[in-house]
């Protein structure tokens, strides 16, 4: 229904609004690179893989008057790993990275309401994120289509600016089969109250100054956490926090030194036995990320360092998965505004060794992409 309101309300439009060049803009983005990992995994076997990716997303946007606005996006991606070939239109994609490669969708497909420069409002399917400000841009909470990803948030959202500060209110639709934006197991939404979730934050970012970027945000997903992991066990309310800060210091000929961080907390965490971690009790909900940026070592390009430790109960974020250490090296070269090329050097370790494994699981991985937008 979220999906369907305001494609009927654009319809009913239709009959009142003449459409023209002037009203209707084209955008998208091309993003391809080669991928490589290695991993060496609980059983005590060793892997590797390599392949090329490729997404693709264009839309068309509609000014249908001062208000409203109104935008669809169709998105797909390839690996030369191997596709599928599906069509997802109103689906869940409960994937922990979105619809699998070969799988087109629509990403976005919205009406958005902004009567001023204060107040906006938004309904239908929506890219929503929550980045920590550097060179890798990473959430503990929320980032729809990240690297090559393709998720996005079906829902309602509700903002408001003032004095720097961007206030927003998300409720979210989601599905039995999952949601569409990243929640990892065992957070489940086949019960009637976990059909909605809730999102609110508070941010404000600025170019100039120590501040760089200061904000909160809280996350309540109703009869979602299957704490014992099965539907039989207990279900309980699944509710987190987390806050980011980002200060930066100017430096000689133009280069800034960026550091950034964010700490998150669950309250309710499934328990260890479910994750099956050793300890007794419930699992650890705490998770934090930090990163040292260099922005401008030369014009345009800039360099960070990511350290983060997500808990086995944090289980929101789409760029950390839960009771892993990580550790990033990034390269970020914007050749332009619409271009950019990135490399990353990334190492990933369990945190906790699983019950049911000979040792903890580690994977290197990397990638060289490159970015058009228009």
């Amino acid at each position: 229904m979220l999906l369907r309101l305001p494609v009927l309300m654009v319809c009913l439009s239709l009959s009142s609004t003449a459409i023209s060049a002037d009203t209707v803009s084209f955008s998208g983005d091309v993003r391809l690179g080669y991928f490589s990992s290695e991993r060496d995994d609980r059983d005590g076997s060793k892997s590797d893989q390599d392949d090329a990716r490729i997404r693709l997303r264009a839309g068309l946007g509609w000014q249908i008057s001062d208000s409203f606005f109104a935008k669809a996006r169709l998105a797909t991606r390839y690996s030369s790993a191997g596709n599928k070939s599906q069509f997802k239109f109103f689906h869940s994609i409960p994937l922990n990275d979105g619809l699998a490669f070969g799988d087109t969708g629509l990403d976005e497909l919205y009406l958005r309401y902004q009567p001023n420069k204060i107040w906006s409002v938004a309904i239908g399917r929506l890219q929503t994120k929550a980045e920590l400000e550097g060179v890798a841009k990473k959430s503990l909470s929320r980032n729809d289509s990240p690297n090559t990803d393709i998720s996005w948030t079906d829902g309602v959202q509700l903002q408001h600016s003032r004095a720097g500060w961007i206030s927003q209110l998300i409720v979210q639709a989601n599905r039995d089969e999952g949601a569409t934006t990243v929640r990892r197991s065992p957070l489940a939404f086949t019960e009637e109250r976990s059909h909605l979730s809730y999102y609110a934050a508070i941010e404000k970012k600025q170019k100039q100054g120590l501040w760089l970027q200061r904000g909160v945000d809280f996350t309540y997903l109703p009869k979602s956490l299957r704490q014992d992991g099965n539907i039989d066990g207990r279900i309980k309310d699944y509710a987190a926090a987390s806050t980011r800060l980002s200060m930066q210091w100017p430096l000689a000929n133009g280069m800034r030194w960026v550091w950034a961080n964010e700490l998150g907390y669950a309250a309710n965490t499934p328990s260890n036995a479910t994750l099956r971690l050793a300890d007794s009790g419930n699992s650890d909900g705490g998770a934090w990320q930090t990163s040292i940026n260099l922005m401008e070592i030369a014009e345009k390009h800039g360099i960070a360092l990511v350290y983060g430790r997500i808990g086995g109960g944090w289980l929101l974020s789409p760029d950390f998965g839960n009771n892993q250490e990580l550790i990033e090296l990034r390269y970020q070269w914007r050749l332009s505004d619409s271009q950019s090329i990135e490399a990353r050097l990334r190492q990933r370790e369990d945190l906790a060794e699983r019950t049911d494994a000979n040792q903890k699981r580690n994977d290197i991985d990397s990638y060289l992409r490159y970015t058009l937008r228009f």
